[in-house]
């Protein structure tokens, strides 16, 4: 069952970062990795070796440091204007436990990888703490929350923590090759005007594929949803007018708490230290809150109402109805692919020469295509919905992200080239 409040997890932004605004991928990397790089472009060194809150680190696409990548990363590009890394900054939900959300970044870069063949780096970092000492005292202890999460039991408290556990997982703009390391052309799907935006939607619904399907695992209820206001409300998940926020973070998010808290106990009249846009950003927080709560209740009235008079009761039967019919057609259809299968092996069929004007080969042809074609059509059938799409087989085998490698293709044939022969009588004709 969808929620209607969206879960805290759900916001996946994908930002690019370009030496027009001034940015540095190693400045980037340096400050989410927690160490110290050098820009070897610029001369710069970045230092973070004091700041605390890093989980987990990992490289995919790359076999060198983080420091090499981003240098190379760096060098390969001569503008001064020019796009230097694209950085995925989700969410993580905090029902997953430090390793199962590593194995989680971790399948997303593999996936980036394979999909744009990319370079990866990405950093997990944990919660802020509400106070700030009692943080510091304990990053201190231990090096890394992996190594003994039993003792970060704290990372996950609400009333120690704000729970944001995030990820940078930032990735090349150019295809790196996997053995060489070289740099090669620029990924410009994800900057075409006609393209750019379906590629971020195929990145984000990867995304929320795999969060979903790791909130199965671990026996959670709880779903994300990237979808925006207005494709939840055309799906009758959201009510309609609903308003987008600029993105607060954690500090501004916690002053923005307190002061509606205080608001409700006021009028908006009443506060005169706001400014008028804090007053309109939280006015319009107050307003999302009221259509969730009337949308809610409407929606409470209706269930009660369909489960007196019996409309639920013949939805679910039409619902189930309609799924065995599936299931019972993709079954036949399985079974009318085994029978072609069994009559293309048998030698008789081989010995036809021609079948209704084609030959033996054009109509085996013919069936296997007809095979992938019914094929196609029930996979496309059964994954239209969103639902269809959380319980994918590739999360059904538990696989290793760290050393699970896609399989390589086979060697084709080998084309034997016609042997010249000489000829020393004379040539005769062959009708």
């Amino acid at each position: 069952m969808k929620q209607s409040h969206l879960h805290p997890a759900s916001h996946c932004p994908l930002l690019v970062l370009s030496r027009a605004d001034g940015r540095s991928s190693v400045a980037a990397a340096a400050y989410a990795a927690r160490t110290r790089m050098v820009d070897e472009r610029t001369g710069l060194i970045y230092n973070y070796k004091n700041v605390t809150g890093l989980i987990a680190e990992g490289l995919v696409g790359w076999s060198g440091s983080a420091e090499e990548l981003w240098n190379s990363a760096e060098m390969a590009e001569t503008r001064s204007n020019a796009r230097v890394a694209r950085e995925l900054r989700p969410a993580l939900p905090a029902e997953l436990p430090l390793d199962q959300q590593r194995r989680l970044v971790h399948g997303m870069a593999c996936w980036l990888r394979d999909r744009f063949g990319v370079a990866s780096h990405y950093c997990i970092h944990g919660p802020k703490f509400h106070d700030t000492e009692q943080g510091k005292k304990l990053w201190r202890k231990k090096s890394s929350p992996l190594s003994d999460s039993e003792t970060f039991d704290e990372l996950f408290d609400p009333d120690v923590t704000n729970k944001n556990f995030h990820v940078h997982l930032r990735f090349t703009v150019r295809v790196v090759d996997r053995d060489t390391g070289a740099f090669g052309i620029k990924t410009r799907e994800l900057d075409d005007k006609k393209w750019g935006s379906a590629c971020v939607v195929a990145i984000r619904e990867e995304w929320e594929k795999r969060v979903n399907a790791a909130l199965a695992k671990v026996g959670s209820s709880a779903r994300i949803d990237l979808r925006s206001y207005e494709d939840l409300a055309a799906a009758g998940d959201a009510p309609s007018g609903l308003k987008a926020q600029r993105h607060s973070g954690p500090k501004r998010s916690a002053i923005e708490r307190k002061q509606m808290a205080e608001l409700r106990r006021k009028s908006l009249d009443d506060v005169s230290d706001l400014g008028a846009a804090e007053i309109a950003r939280i006015g319009q927080n107050f307003e999302n809150e009221r259509l969730w709560t009337a949308w809610e209740q409407a929606r409470a009235l209706d269930r009660a109402k369909a489960r007196e008079d019996g409309t639920s009761a013949r939805i679910a039967a039409e619902r189930e109805a309609a799924r065995r019919d599936e299931l019972q057609r993709l079954s036949e259809a399985a079974d009318i692919d085994v029978q072609r299968e069994d009559a293309v092996e048998k030698p008789s069929s081989r010995q036809v020469s021609k079948q209704n004007g084609e030959d033996s080969d054009l109509a085996v042809a013919h069936g296997m295509g007809r095979k992938l074609d019914a094929y196609v059509v029930a996979i496309r059938d059964l994954a239209s919905g969103r639902a269809a799409r959380e319980f994918a087989d590739e999360f059904d085998e538990v696989i290793d992200p760290e050393t699970y490698e896609l399989p390589s293709a086979e060697e084709p044939p080998r084309i034997m080239k016609p042997v010249k022969r000489t000829v020393t009588g004379p040539r005769q004709r062959v009708r």
